[in-house]
């Protein structure tokens, strides 16, 4: 069984481990991260962008294994 593991950003680095939805690496870390975090524009209120979970951690990658 192929595993998904998704890297967050906190305090320090962070990893999490998922089973593969999908065939592709890819499609399977998208629809992992749309279910876990919420993607952030940068505007001048807030200054930052990306995919944050709901404690405040940011996706920065993934890989499977």
């Amino acid at each position: 069984m192929k595993t998904l593991i998704v890297i967050l950003l906190g305090v320090k680095l962070n990893y999490v481990s998922f089973p593969m939805k999908f065939d592709n690496c890819l499609d399977s870390f998208m629809y992992t991260v749309e279910q876990i975090a919420t993607y952030h524009e940068w505007t001048d209120k807030e200054q930052y962008q990306g995919y944050y979970t709901n404690k405040g951690r940011l996706v920065i990658g993934h890989y499977c294994k």
